[in-house]
């Protein structure tokens, strides 16, 4: 058995107690939170033995888990980690869904660190709109540092696919934010972007899906993402900035009437997109 300790029960920290226990492989969960409702729900519904709204007792909580898997803001994960890491001993297992991973990753250099970053999510958070399916099949991506072995990585990545995780990547943690800054959120940057245009609103009507698709991510937890962008903004600046040269690209085109350019850029999307399909497909 495998006991483990959640920090946060958000929609990632809700989803993942309800996935393990979905699961049926034999984990005992414990759950810490702020919002006593959440814990008391958690309870209730029996995706938790046992829960906590403060951190009076985490010293409890730690000695009695195998894995302390923080499911907050990289704020709050920072501040949890350097008041109680002293707690965590060489045998138990740091883990972290937060969404950024460098910051975390730098002050968890003296514990067992096996990051965590599932590739899922809703347009809106917290607890109640937290699913037992929230993972399923997506891209789950893991971080570790020295301190952990083969077999530890292992425990992460069996929880990864005890949750409904199809694929694991094993990558750096500066690796991870550098290839999130353009996976995740630049991807709301545009969507955001297209929900600002003048014209959104007066769309109705004149829509086809391909406006549906684009600004799905368009509702967004202003303070969750705000946080994320600030802690990645190096990386995100240097997508953002790549991404406005690729729009450029377009924009001349147009500004010069050269439909030459314009299919010249249209059939470099075409052959990179097969490209991206044949790799992902070999995978």
């Amino acid at each position: 058995m495998s006991n483990i300790t959640v920090i946060g029960m958000g929609l990632m920290g809700g989803s993942l107690i309800k996935a393990l226990k979905l699961s049926n492989q034999n984990y005992n969960i414990y759950a810490i939170d702020t919002n006593k409702d959440n814990i008391e729900s958690a309870l209730k519904d029996g995706y938790i033995s046992k829960g906590a709204y403060n951190y009076d007792n985490i010293e409890d909580f730690f000695k009695c888990s195998d894995i302390i898997m923080i499911c907050t803001l990289p704020s709050i994960a920072l501040d949890i980690i350097n008041k109680y890491k002293h707690l965590i001993d060489n045998k138990k297992i740091l883990s972290d869904f937060c969404g950024v991973k460098t910051d975390i990753f730098n002050n968890t250099k003296d514990k067992k660190y096996v990051g965590l970053h599932t590739m899922a999510g809703k347009e809106k958070g917290g607890y109640i709109n937290s699913s037992e399916t929230l993972f399923k099949n997506s891209n789950a991506i893991i971080i570790n540092n020295e301190n952990a072995d083969d077999n530890d990585i292992k425990i992460i990545e069996k929880l990864s696919i005890d949750i409904g995780c199809s694929k694991i990547t094993k990558t750096t943690a500066q690796k991870h934010d550098e290839m999130i800054a353009f996976t995740s959120q630049l991807m709301h940057i545009i969507a955001c972007s297209i929900v600002n245009h003048d014209h959104f609103l007066s769309s109705i009507g004149f829509e086809g899906n391909s406006l549906g698709d684009h600004t799905r991510v368009g509702t967004i937890d202003a303070n969750m993402w705000s946080e994320l962008f600030m802690y990645n903004s190096n990386y995100l600046y240097e997508s953002l900035d790549k991404y406005i040269n690729c729009l450029n690209d377009f924009k001349e085109a147009l500004n010069n009437k050269n439909i030459d350019k314009l299919k010249q850029l249209m059939s470099n999307s075409n052959n990179v997109k097969k490209e991206w399909f044949e790799i992902k497909n070999s995978n």
